[in-house]
């Protein structure tokens, strides 16, 4: 799962950052990239903010993305930051 997510209301986005994590851990994701800063070397794109986590499948990640758990919090992503994400297998 890559993510190019740019946060419009900071504060109210820290509790997100904090619980977000704990829901994912349960479907094995492991966080490779979340925040840094970044560099852009070629093109137009410039995020504020990529996270890229590692499920142990797609099925694992469809079902933390698309469950009961993360829903609320996904309305607080959508909400409080602007966001792109994709799935990719291979990682």
């Amino acid at each position: 799962m890559i993510g190019e997510v740019n946060v419009k209301e900071p504060e109210r986005y820290k509790e997100y950052l904090v619980e977000v994590p704990k829901i994912s851990a349960k479907y094995g994701a492991k966080y490779l990239v979340r925040g840094g800063s970044v560099t852009i070397h070629e093109g137009n794109w410039s995020p504020e903010r990529i996270v890229v986590i590692k499920f142990p499948n797609r099925e694992a990640a469809m079902e933390f993305y698309n469950g009961k758990e993360y829903a609320p919090w996904k309305k607080i992503r959508e909400k409080y930051a602007d966001s792109k994400i994709i799935f990719v297998d291979g990682v």
